[in-house]
């Protein structure tokens, strides 16, 4: 065998062994391929139930919250009819109370100068 023949050999070995590597690393690479599909597949069976569960959820919390809104404007109605009944009976009451109790004064006030 001439050197030439050796050169030969060694290329021929040094090519299989690279594509044997080249072929067990395409391996390895298509299985982790395959195992982020299967674990992306589960999870997403997983989830989507979990995301049906939260829409009808959040359903069922704008129903309530609409609820409260009509609540919250029934509280402002009575408030605002409140606010306009204490005017109305501010009005009323405190002017008279107004005159008796200055009257009173005023008579209390008489009453200690004649008694003098």
């Amino acid at each position: 065998m001439t050197v030439r023949d050796w050169a030969i050999v060694f290329a021929v070995v040094f090519w299989g062994v690279l594509v044997i590597m080249a072929s067990y690393a395409l391996i390895k690479v298509v299985g982790l391929l395959e195992e982020a599909t299967r674990d992306l597949r589960e999870t997403t069976d997983r989830l989507l139930p979990t995301l049906e569960h939260v829409t009808e959820t959040a359903s069922g919390v704008n129903v309530e919250l609409a609820r409260v809104d009509t609540i919250v404007a029934g509280v402002q109605s009575v408030t605002s009819t409140t606010d306009q009944l204490v005017g109305v009976l501010h009005a009323a009451v405190s002017n008279p109370l107004i005159k008796v109790a200055a009257f009173g004064a005023g008579a209390a006030h008489a009453r200690r100068k004649m008694a003098r």
